[in-house]
């Protein structure tokens, strides 16, 4: 079960969110409605209703530790308990479980939270019998011969599930995106892609609970023991997710330690990546694509920690040859950082690549191996217009700081030598739309003299 978690409003949302997450619960509603009406239509004893009863206090006590996800949901193990109250009961029942157990489960939310949450909830059960029984699925509390044969439903079963999730997750990352003013897309991709198949992976234990309740000699009393192989499925799947949360801390506590030694780039690489994710959304980059940026971007000036950049951010002028090998220097050093930290997952090496080749430049006059074109990683190219830019728009010791205009008229001079046109014409669309926040005005250091003019790092 997926919900959007309470803190998740760190900037003025959209004004069409209201709207939306008011549509959601409407429509949820709406059509809760009519499934309740159809199945009213069929006996329903109190002995039913009773033992929707205690799915639905199964429902409660699973998901009462939620776990929180990259991005701004949350998720438990109830998906499990959702996906056997479909089998058993089919939608309309099962729907009535999801929502009342968001009544307890959210009482201190906002209103128009819970509404959405059991809207979505219960569009998911709709969308998810449709698809079950349009393949063939029955239902065990439903007329028909037991026990319900699940062993020939393998298509329907896992077509049933998989719509289940898609339709929450998607209708999840259609509020973010509202609240937060990310892309739908983007937001799926950061908080639901990390645990889909954890997810999925919980609707066997569905399958195994309907399967155990119409067992006949076994029932409900049986069922009661799955919550125990749940709790542990819930501390496995927050383990998942905390290590996830340590490798995102462990890059964001180097970065900020790259900050605390380099002042005049403070907050540098939080800008940066938030510029470059947008960018990223912006291009429809894939979810691996995006992930890898992200990593780059808040990596890409590590190697500045290997020399003392002190003295050449200081001095008066530009900086002498000898200067400029220590600088061209850092993207090949922090390279070999970003390749040694094997807790990124799966992406250390393209991390590297991107990390050495953001200073690049399409016609090869970059540093530090002078690729030039389709050489440089698309995601290294983003990093650079980004870097440039936020660089630009940000007050250093060494350059005064220019407005988001000047500084993307002054990249529109470097399209096609230094810049992709593709690029530099979707940063100024972002910015055009009012989706690119300008840096805070943090205090300046007084030092002597004017040096680098070249972005960031």
């Amino acid at each position: 079960m997926m919900q959007i978690r309470p803190e998740t409003n760190n900037k003025a949302p959209s004004r069409w969110y209201p709207l939306y997450v008011s549509l959601v619960g409407l429509a949820g509603y709406g059509l809760l409605g009519y499934l309740t009406a159809a199945r009213l239509r069929e006996d329903i004893s109190g002995l039913l209703l009773w033992r929707a009863g205690f799915f639905l206090g199964l429902a409660i006590l699973v998901g009462l530790h939620p776990v929180k996800l990259p991005g701004g949901a949350i998720t438990t193990v109830a998906f499990a308990v959702d996906y056997a109250c479909l089998l058993i009961f089919g939608p309309a029942l099962a729907a009535w479980v999801g929502a009342l157990s968001f009544v307890v489960l959210l009482w201190r939310s906002p209103r128009l939270r819970q509404f959405f949450n059991q809207g979505q909830v219960i569009l998911s059960f709709a969308g998810a019998g449709w698809v079950y029984q349009a393949l063939g699925g029955r239902y065990v509390e439903a007329p028909g011969p037991l026990p319900v044969p699940f062993g020939n439903l393998s298509l329907a079963l896992i077509a049933g599930a998989v719509t289940f999730f898609f339709i929450s997750s998607l209708l999840i990352a259609g509020a973010m995106g509202l609240w937060e003013r990310r892309s739908v897309w983007g937001v799926w991709a950061m908080s639901f892609r990390w645990v889909a198949l954890r997810s999925l992976a919980l609707a066997p234990f569905g399958l195994l609970m309907a399967m155990v309740y119409q067992t006949q000699g076994l029932g409900i009393g049986a069922v009661a023991l799955f919550l125990v192989p749940l709790v542990g499925a819930r501390y496995a799947f927050q383990g998942a997710m905390e290590m996830l949360e340590v490798h995102r801390q462990t890059v964001q506590a180097l970065s900020n330690a790259l900050e605390a030694y380099d002042p005049y780039t403070r907050n540098h690489s939080e800008l940066v990546t938030r510029y470059a994710l947008q960018l990223g959304t912006e291009l429809q980059l894939s979810a691996s694509q995006m992930e890898t940026l992200e990593w780059a971007c808040r990596l890409h000036d590590i190697g500045k920690c290997h020399q003392d950049w002190e003295p050449i951010i200081r001095k008066p002028g530009r900086p002498t040859d000898q200067e400029w090998e220590v600088i061209r220097q850092h993207p090949v050093e922090g390279s070999q950082l970003a390749e040694q930290m094997e807790f990124l997952p799966h992406t250390a090496g393209v991390v590297a690549r991107i990390v050495r080749t953001h200073h690049e430049r399409l016609d090869g006059s970059g540093y530090p191996d002078g690729v030039r074109g389709e050489e440089i990683p698309l995601e290294a190219q983003i990093l650079g217009v980004v870097d440039a830019f936020e660089a630009m728009t940000s007050r250093r010791a060494y350059q005064p700081r220019r407005s988001p205009q000047e500084a993307i008229a002054e990249l529109r001079e470097g399209v096609g030598r230094q810049f992709h046109p593709r690029l530099v014409t979707a940063l100024e669309a972002l910015w055009e739309r009012g989706e690119l926040e300008e840096g805070p005005d943090f205090p300046l250091l007084q030092p002597a003299g004017a040096g680098l003019r070249e972005g960031g790092g």
